[in-house]
């Protein structure tokens, strides 16, 4: 598909463009329509190709990604994702498009959990100030309304309390994130987990609308932070935590605090060196730690602390990952190398998924392959060497044989 296709006309609404290497982009938005065998996989390539072309800030190509996929019980989720990061950039429009998307295909998820993603849709509906929106997200899955109320008032307490709550929350500051119980029977460890993924969108909420705001150059409520800072501490059954200290790194970035930015960085660093390298939610935020702060820290001493990190993530990777998902993580820690000035590092990265593409016997798993690697070029706005651009050309031209070889 040409790029011409895909490039938006930017709205009013929309303050943010991401530069990037167009030609890069292009080939990888060819390549996601070569994908085609699981339905599950298919869908959440696209989901990841809209995130990225929110990032890039193009919103009428991450909305026409998942509007033109066809309907699967993931495409929500996708829309909160991408929706997250739109809201951040201040494309209010794109975010209440996807609301809308999601919205219409919700029933896919009935039986598979959708209570989640509903709540998700509502609670960005509710920061949008769109009430017919929260209505039509209630009335999508209407069963799950009596479980789901009381957690929607507890969402509003946090989004503007009053002064009894304001007054609770700063004598008990962590009273929404308590720890699981060590005696927790099975039923009390599901609504902990239950709990904590919902306190953990919130605070990400809270954060990009501060974000936005500050682009609009408005002021935030402090307490949205404070319910943010306070869920970095605590337990969670997820990668949040730190995905949560990233997000604050960048608001401080954003708000000019580098000092701060670059402490908050250096903790959510810390806080992934005892990840297993299996949680793969670690390899998007060291990216994105990298990419926000790289230019504040390339010639400071702050650059070895960080290519040390990605190059610790890198050798773990390489040792204790599979070929298909060393394919998928190492284009982002590429991504890291680059914007820390480290270009050699980063092509060999890069080199190296190129490389487990071409060798991957699946077709489908060669165009997944493809597209992240060409997007991951078009993020970090360069091109590959000559030697990787021949290798992906020629795993790419090979794809309709290989298909046809599998009867996909």
């Amino acid at each position: 598909m040409p790029l011409a296709g895909w490039t938006a006309d930017l709205s009013a609404d929309v303050d943010l463009v991401i530069p990037c290497q167009k030609d890069a982009l292009a080939n990888s938005l060819r390549c996601l329509e070569t994908v085609k065998g699981d339905d599950y996989r298919t869908a959440l390539t696209r989901i990841w190709v809209s995130e990225n072309l929110a990032y890039l800030g193009d919103e009428v190509a991450a909305v026409r990604v998942l509007k033109d996929s066809p309907p699967h019980y993931v495409i929500p989720y996708g829309c909160v994702e991408a929706g997250l990061t739109l809201l951040g950039h201040g494309q209010q429009r794109a975010v209440r498009q996807l609301l809308e998307l999601l919205i219409e295909i919700l029933p896919y998820t009935a039986g598979r959990g959708g209570e989640e993603v509903q709540f998700q849709a509502v609670k960005m509906a509710t920061v949008l100030e769109e009430p017919e929106l929260v209505a039509r997200a209630w009335a999508k899955l209407p069963a799950s309304q009596a479980n789901l109320q009381p957690a929607l008032e507890a969402f509003r307490q946090d989004w503007h309390p009053n002064l009894w709550n304001r007054m609770r929350d700063w004598l008990q500051p962590n009273r929404h994130w308590k720890d699981l119980q060590k005696d927790a029977t099975r039923d009390e460890q599901i609504a902990w987990n239950r709990e904590r993924v919902a306190d953990t969108f919130t605070a990400l909420l809270f954060i990009k609308e501060a974000e936005a705001r500050v682009r609009r150059g408005q002021r935030y409520p402090s307490h949205w932070i404070e319910f943010a800072r306070t869920g970095v501490l605590a337990t969670t059954p997820n990668t949040r935590p730190v995905a949560i200290q990233a997000e604050l790194s960048a608001l401080a970035a954003l708000e000019g605090k580098q000092s701060e930015a670059l402490e908050l960085a250096n903790s959510a660093l810390e806080m992934m060196r005892s990840w297993a390298p299996q949680m793969t939610g670690l390899y998007p935020v060291l990216r994105d730690l990298a990419v926000r702060l790289g230019p504040s820290v390339r010639d400071g001493p702050g650059k070895q602390r960080f290519v040390e990190r990605v190059l610790e993530r890198q050798t773990v990777l390489q040792q204790q990952l599979d070929p298909y998902e060393q394919m998928l993580q190492l284009p982002l820690l590429a991504e890291a190398f680059y914007a820390l000035g480290e270009s050699e590092k980063g092509q060999k990265a890069w080199q190296a998924a190129a490389e487990r593409c071409a060798k991957n016997q699946n077709p489908e798993s060669q165009s997944i392959g493809l597209t992240r690697i060409w997007m991951s070029y078009a993020r970090a706005n360069t091109w590959p060497t000559k030697e990787i651009e021949a290798m992906l050309i020629k795993t790419e031209k090979r794809l309709p044989q290989e298909y046809a070889n599998v009867n996909f």
